[in-house]
């Protein structure tokens, strides 16, 4: 007798978080950081204090402890997709994309993931050739809603699913990296932000339309007021705000700003995996 195996969608949270995390640890605990500083260091790297010292010596350990470790928020809600994956995997059903056994969905799992894990690497370090990497999580997180909307938006419209799937593994890396080498040329990370959240919601409302069902569009507002609010605080929070003091145990950029992000993630997970689609038009 043999047991169940393990679900991919499951593999696949594991498999990135021992890399992810793996990585993250090797430089801070093993090797140190590199030493050059981070342009953040010009207005202060999102209030939480530091000690320029430690980034230029290159010392182990992270520089912005809270800001740094509010980000494993993001193994909780990554697990929790995975999981929701594997359940709706079971059914027999037609699914959508996102709850099919395409890998186009087991590839959000990373990117919820990624999102907060991503973000460790710049307050962790504050050091410029690594802190690319929290652009690149937030890059994976907002350049995917473009292209999984537009794979929703292509769904019965003559292209086939083998069609969609190109479009989108081949237009999604190669937008992220994109965006990320942009990013890291010193185009400020805002811009870039509001541009593929921009594409995203002309991309919603006016080619593949809200998901017409009431929960799924509870699920889509709570998303988008999370990440307004975060945005909020995210402002307030700024270096010489009103909310920042860069000594307090309480740094809303991490506790609020980085948790309602991932709260908008999750959110947009239950809002897609609602959508009714006919025999042979999902993932499948």
């Amino acid at each position: 007798m043999t047991g169940r195996a393990i679900p991919r969608s499951l593999l696949v949270w594991g498999a990135s978080l021992i890399i992810v995390m793996g990585a993250f640890f090797f430089f801070a605990y093993g090797i140190g950081w590199p030493t050059t500083p981070d342009q953040c260091v010009a207005h202060g790297c999102y209030c939480e204090h530091f000690e320029i010292a430690d980034v230029l010596g290159g010392a182990t350990g992270v520089r912005q402890p809270v800001n740094t470790w509010s980000n494993l928020y993001a193994i909780g809600t990554s697990l929790f997709v995975a999981w929701k994956m594997a359940r709706d995997r079971r059914k027999t059903a037609a699914a959508n994309v996102i709850s099919s056994a395409d890998p186009i969905a087991d590839l959000y799992v990373f990117v919820v993931l990624f999102l907060g894990l991503g973000s460790m690497w710049m307050h962790g370090s504050i050091a410029r050739d690594v802190s690319w990497i929290d652009g690149l999580s937030m890059y994976t997180f907002t350049v995917y809603l473009v292209f999984y909307t537009l794979n929703r938006g292509l769904v019965g419209s003559g292209v086939s699913a083998a069609a969609r799937r190109r479009i989108f593994w081949i237009g999604y890396p190669l937008t992220s990296a994109a965006f990320a080498a942009v990013s890291a040329a010193g185009v400020d990370a805002v811009i870039l932000i509001g541009i593929t959240v921009i594409l995203y919601l002309l991309l919603e409302f006016g080619f593949a339309g809200l998901i017409a069902d009431r929960l799924a569009r509870r699920y889509w507002g709570i998303g988008i007021a999370a990440i307004a609010v975060a945005t909020l605080f995210w402002t307030l929070s700024q270096t010489g705000g009103p909310l920042c003091d860069p000594h307090s145990w309480f740094q809303p950029h991490g506790l609020l700003w980085h948790v309602l992000a991932g709260v908008t993630a999750v959110m947009m997970y239950l809002y897609w995996r609602r959508e009714k689609v006919g025999p042979g038009e999902g993932g499948r």
